[in-house]
Parts: structure tokens; sequence; C-alpha cells
């Protein structure tokens, strides 16, 4: 009985956890209807989305965070769009451009704050020395750029992209006619960049349209000079809505809101297709919950595993069970809002390897509770808050679920080859995790006793056999993928070398086992340092930035390689201690 009210209280824990953030804010009838603003239609990018996702996506790529604050108060990102949007005096006002770099803050004449966050009205003075400094930047060859010069880049690439983003929703119904001509004209120089599409087709308009586009081929100057064309009805209704925000007027704004939304049901009703579906799925941060709950999960094992606690490893396992849900939840969601399969960029390589060790250390853990309960626990937990903490840093650049490049927007390779390959990174590090836990619990506790140690073996061999099958398989595909793309089968790429490396790596891990020459320490030690040759493959290759498959370069990964695979030959060091030296051997 006890066991059955521990399990009911942690699903409802997680129920709630998960659930919280999700429903939509009461808006009262004199308030701005903001909710169901974030829910309108856009293109940025390649790909339609709601506004809600577009504000999300440019406030992390500005702050890093999907929410601000003004004067004390927590701000949505839809909010501060629409703000900056409709040119609200208190848009300049909000702490949402991030720079971190010191020597970068005395030149534009700006003190060090907390959280590294200045608002555009105190950046604004020195503009011109950070357009400047980024134009000297840009002049140099990307060997000769140092650290100042990539996050001046950094910076001036951010604040680019704000304001091409508010110069398209600019109203040109405000400019004076003597001066609509020059707007007109740099306008045109500005629709080469990607800029966000908000007026969509309808009957009158096949394409989607910029609304400072739209609006100004109906101005009555342009029509009048010959250079117009007939007014499009959604766009007037837009800028109307941002007129409206502008004046304060919430009445006339949700009027505008309410027709905009019928004319557009009824000039493109499929134009809203997923959108409160997309707009769901941003609140519930599915990845980032799971994140926090995989920790939690990594905590509870601890303590449980190290003081043979059951009642903490079998709550620790409902709580991975309860996470993995939305975890699962939302990776469906992705493909079912992106139309590809599960894994397109980096981010999603992180969230789904993520989701595959969750999965692994939850059939170890029912596999083995007789032989290593909690191993599984521990190996979920850790894998999972890692893989998903990789993940959030990789979301810095926008949005995850960008359109696909011409080489790589092929659904048949993207569902067998990646997902294959992907498959064997998961499996070699689920390996690599148990040996960690293998080394570390001999060394350190008194808990690796011979039936635990038996059993961790048998996981680690039969990952590893895993982790072969798949990594060939993938491979394999991966070539024929190359074939028929660039016609070779195999060309010596980094990132093909790296997927070999693998396959290699897990053949002589097996092939030392079977040979008798490794048993289980030395196969646990193979296993650790397995993890430097797939985190090399994963993320390594990419930070040489040549090659075909160079599409993930970062270069703010390379310091944290490094470290990882430091931190691995650590425990392949330790590991070697002769084990009359274990704690486990005392």
């Amino acid at each position: 009985m006890r066991r059955t009210l521990l399990h009911a209280a942690t699903v409802l824990f997680a129920a709630w956890f998960f659930m919280a953030g999700t429903t939509p804010p009461r808006e009262a009838p004199g308030e701005f209807h903001l909710d169901a603003f974030g829910r309108l239609p856009v293109k940025f990018d390649g790909r339609k989305k709601p506004i809600d996702t577009l504000a999300r996506n440019q406030l992390t790529v500005l702050s890093g965070k999907q929410t601000t604050k003004l004067d004390g108060e927590r701000v949505s990102a839809v909010k501060w769009l629409l703000d900056n949007l409709a040119g609200r005096p208190e848009a300049l006002d909000y702490p949402v451009v991030r720079i971190e770099s010191i020597d970068l803050l005395s030149d534009l004449g700006l003190e060090e704050q907390n959280h590294f966050r200045y608002s555009y009205r105190e950046i604004l003075p020195a503009l011109g020395r950070l357009d400047a400094a980024a134009r000297s930047a840009f002049g140099k060859e990307s060997a000769r750029r140092d650290l100042y010069d990539r996050q001046v880049i950094k910076t001036a690439n951010k604040l680019y992209l704000y304001q091409n983003i508010l110069s398209s929703f600019e109203d040109p119904r405000d400019i004076p006619s003597e001066q609509l001509m020059a707007t007109a004209q740099r306008y045109m120089q500005l629709e080469s960049y990607s800029l966000p599409l908000v007026v969509p087709p309808t009957e009158g308009n096949p394409r989607w349209r910029p609304l400072m586009s739209a609006l100004l081929a109906g101005h009555p100057s342009m029509q009048a000079a010959g250079h117009g064309m007939e007014a499009d009805p959604l766009a007037g209704r837009f800028g109307g809505m941002l007129a409206a925000y502008r004046e304060g007027d919430a009445a006339t704004f949700n009027r505008e809101l309410d027709a905009y939304v019928a004319d557009l049901r009824a000039a493109n009703p499929e134009v809203l297709d997923k959108l409160s579906f997309e707009v769901f799925y941003n609140r519930l941060g599915a990845f980032i919950k799971a994140a926090q709950v995989y920790l939690l999960v990594f905590v509870v094992s601890c303590f449980g595993w190290l003081f043979r606690k059951e009642a903490m490893l079998a709550a620790a396992r409902t709580l991975m069970v309860c996470a993995f849900v939305p975890h699962t939840f939302a990776i469906v969601a992705r493909v079912f809002l992106s139309g590809y399969p599960p894994i397109t960029n980096l981010y999603s390589t992180a969230i789904f390897i993520g989701w595959g060790a969750v999965a692994s250390g939850i059939i170890i853990e029912y596999a083995f509770r007789r032989r290593a309960e909690g191993i599984g626990n521990l190996v979920a937990g850790i894998a999972g808050f890692a893989t998903l903490l990789i993940a959030h840093f990789l979301a810095g650049d926008g949005d995850t679920m960008e359109q696909m490049r011409a080489v790589l927007d092929t659904r048949f390779w993207l569902a067998t080859h990646v997902i294959t390959i992907n498959l064997g990174y998961m499996a070699t590090f689920v390996a690599g995790a148990i040996a960690i836990f293998f080394v570390l619990s001999g060394l350190l506790t008194r808990r690796l006793d011979a039936t635990t140690r038996d059993g961790m073996y048998r996981m680690m061999y039969g990952t590893t056999c895993f982790a072969l099958l798949f990594s060939f398989v993938g491979t394999v595909l991966g070539g024929l993928w190359a074939d028929d793309s660039w016609g070779r089968f195999w060309g010596w790429d980094p990132k093909e070398n790296g997927a070999l490396l693998i396959v290699i790596w897990n053949a002589i891990m097996l092939h030392a086992c079977y040979g008798k020459m490794v048993h289980d320490r030395g196969f646990a030690i193979m296993a650790v340092f397995g993890n430097v040759v797939t985190a090399w493959s994963w993320f390594g290759v990419n930070q040489l930035g040549v090659g075909l498959h160079s599409y993930g370069f970062t270069d703010s990964a390379s310091f944290w390689l490094l470290l990882f695979a430091a931190s691995q030959l650590v425990i392949c060091a330790a590991g070697a201690i002769p084990e009359r030296h274990w704690k486990s051997r005392a």
C-alpha cells in the first residue's frame, strides 16, 4: 500500500510539473488579447510558424531566454515583440541584449551588470562604434579573428537581425510622401535578407509578403506614381492592430485582431493549421522540464543505490518514466510540426540521443533489477540531463526546426541513416556511462559487490553489441546516401572517418573481450574511452569546419569538447589503478 501511494504521488507531481504554464492566460475583455495575437501565422526561415514561436526564438537569440523583465515584472516574449513592432517607447528599455565580453563592454562605454544583459537604449549611443568594429572583424579572415572579433560579430549579428525584423513591420503610412520613394528603394534592398513574412497568400496575393512591403504597395502615393498595387486587406488589418496597440487602444486592437482572423479563415484557412498546437508545444517546454526531472532522478538514484534504499530507487524509476513520456511527446510533436524525421540538426541529435539513452536506461533497469538495481536509473538520469542541457545551449541560434538545406532535404535518408547512426552514438554513450559508474563505484565505494559487478559487465557488453550493429549499419547507409547525393560511396571525409572510428572502436572492444585480453575492469576502461571517440564523431569533426558534412559548426563547443575528453581520460586513468587499492576490494 505504501509503495502504491509513493508511485501515485510521484505521477501526480510529474503531471503537475509538466502541465504547469500550459494553460493560456486569462485576458479580460478590456485587455489586449496577446494570446490570440501570438497564434497568428508568420513565415520566417522557410517555415510557417505562430508569432509566439517567432517572438521566443528572437528573444532567445538576443538574451538566451524566452522571457524578459521590465521594472521587476516578468514579460512574455509575445508582449516584448509586440511592444517593439508597435514602436512603444518602453520597448527600448527591455534588458535583452546579452554581451559577455568585458573588452567589448568597455569599448561601448557600458558598465558590467548582473546577467550581462543591456537594453537597446543603453547600446544606442555606441551603435556607430559597434558597427565599425564589426566591419573591421568581418574584413578579417576567419582564422585571423580573435575572441574579441568573434564577440563583436556575434553581438552585431544579433542587432542586425533585430533591426531587420523591426524594419519589416514598419508602417509606411506614417512616412511623409516626399520620403516614400527613398524608403521603398531602401526596403527593396532589405528584402534580399530573410525577413518575417506576415501577410499570407490569398486569392489576390499568391505569395507570403512582409507587412512593410504589402502596406507600401497599397500606399496611395505609390499607386499614383504607378509603382503600387491593390491594397491587401489583411495587411491593413495587421497594420491597424499595431497602430491600436501603439496608442493603447485595447478595444480597437481586439476588434482588428478578430476581423483579421475571420478574414484569414475565409481567404486561406489552411494557413492556420498546427499553429495552436505549436503554441501549446512552446508553453509545455518539455525538454527543459524533462532535463530538470532527469537530474532529480539521478540525485535520488545516487542516494538510493549507495544506501540500498529500494523505495528511493522505485520512486526514481517511476519519475524517470513520467519524464520519458513528455520527452517522447515533444519529439513526436517536432516531427508533426516540421514534417521531417526526428533528427535534422545538431539540436535534434541531442534530444534524440538523450531520448534513446533514457529508453535504454528504462530497459536496463527493468531487465537487471536483480543483478544491479538502480544502474538504469543512474544512466538514464545523467544521460537525459546532459544531452538536454547540450540541446538547450544549441538552441541559442533561433528556430530549431528550420528548413533543411538541399543536400539534406531527403526524408528517406534522414529516417534511415541519420536515426540509425545516432542510435549507435547513443548506445556507445550508454555503455560508457555504465562504465563510469563501474569505475567510480569500485574505486570510491563498497557498493560494487560480485553480483553488481557481473550485472554491470553484462550491461556494458550487451550495449556495446547493440552499438556496433547500429553504428556499422548506419555508416553503410551513410555511404549509400553519399553515393546517391555526391556520386561516391566513400571519400575519407572527416565526418565519415569519425563514424568509422566508432565502428572500429566497438569492434576492438568486443575482440578484446572474445580474446580474453580484458575482463570487466578493462572492458569498462575501453568503454569510457569510447565516449571520447563518439564525442569526436558527434561534435569534434564539425569543429574542423571542413568537409561536406560540416553543417553544425559552432565555435563555442571546442572548449567543452576538450574538457569532456579530459574528464574521460582521467576516469580511464582511475580505472587503471590496481584493484587492491579499490575501496570495493578492501
